[in-house]
């Protein structure tokens, strides 16, 4: 007989602590009913245990009804896994790697508007726990060379702040097993983190080129593009470079052809961020021929749609060449 969640973190919990079976049951049920948190309001209920007790508490029901497979649409391990970096932010503070503005501000040596300014444009960034903002110790560290790596910070702006702290940090075989903060003094060292870094923000945002048949306003439910490209790609590169790396980089697209030659179609742009399943609407380019010429509309996301515009239709070409042809015109403009 499979055994439950609750069976498993009863069996932990008594295994931990001496704790009244009716005291713990009623805990487990709380701890699981409320995203494995046990609500302020409830603290109150079970006031003879230490808050580190409840903290242990809260990690085993967790675990255990991870474990069981009770799982449904993941919402378990999520919480798992942000209850592990809460954790390890925490403890971040504690032993002094997480500072207070103020004391950042200190070690820096910079005004309340430079932060500002430094926040503003990447080359900084700070973390959130428990409600309160912090920043890591290591990027106001005087023996880095701060010029350089402000400008690694602004390379990786686009991920996590959590992964861009865990990217400096951490030692890896493709730098020699060294970590990019040990890699800030040698020039060619540099030039290669910077490769490095670059390639790595990518791949926490891709860029999606879809095509449908016919003028839409917004994507299709139910029907199937025409042809879908992917590339992961910084998403503060201009959309519509973006959107032609995808139709020309070796990256993902399908079908591999041979696609249809030029009819009415709309292209969408989209973003996907990692870890987000919904991906972000950026634009949608409707296409077709008007006699000689291919009439163009573009519309951005929030905001009105463009006047129309005329290209050459030229020779009849596929909807991926005419697709490309016509990012290209918008790069230009």
């Amino acid at each position: 007989m499979r055994r439950t969640g609750w069976a498993i973190a009863m069996r932990r919990i008594g295994d931990e602590f001496d704790i009244a079976q009716f005291l713990a049951s009623a805990l487990v049920r709380k701890i699981a009913a409320n995203k494995f948190q046990l609500l302020a309001a409830e603290r109150d209920t079970f006031h003879e245990l230490p808050d580190d007790v409840i903290a242990r508490i809260e990690q085993i029901v967790c675990e255990a009804y991870l474990e069981a497979g009770e799982d449904v649409g993941g919402d378990i391990l999520r919480e798992h896994l942000w209850q592990q970096a809460l954790r390890a932010r925490r403890d971040m503070v504690a032993n002094g790697e997480l500072i207070s503005e103020a004391d950042f501000r200190q070690r820096l040596g910079v005004t309340e508007g430079r932060l500002s300014s430094l926040l503003a444009d990447g080359s900084l960034f700070t973390l959130e726990v428990d409600g309160a903002v912090y920043y890591p110790a290591q990027l106001a560290d005087q023996t880095h060379n701060r010029s350089r790596l402000q400008a690694i910070c602004r390379i990786i702006a686009s991920a996590p702040a959590d992964s861009r702290l865990g990217f400096l940090s951490s030692r890896r075989g493709s730098l020699g097993d060294r970590s990019p903060l040990d890699m800030l003094e040698n020039d060619d060292d540099f030039k290669s983190l910077s490769r490095l870094a670059a390639a790595w923000a990518a791949e926490w945002s891709r860029t999606a080129v879809k095509m449908y048949e016919g003028e839409h306003q917004a994507v299709p439910t139910d029907v199937e593009p025409l042809y879908t490209a992917v590339v992961e790609i910084d998403p503060r590169r201009p959309l519509w470079e973006r959107a032609s790396e995808a139709l020309h980089a070796p990256g993902y697209e399908w079908p591999l052809g041979p696609y249809p030659k030029l009819a009415p179609f709309t292209l969408f742009v989209e973003r996907q961020i990692a870890g987000n399943p919904e991906p972000i609407s950026e634009a949608l380019v409707q296409i077709s021929v008007d006699g000689e010429s291919l009439r163009v509309r573009v519309v951005h996301k929030d905001a009105p749609a463009l006047p129309p515009q005329t290209l050459p239709a030229g020779k009849r070409l596929s909807v991926v060449e005419v697709a490309q042809r016509v990012i290209a015109h918008l790069m230009k403009r």
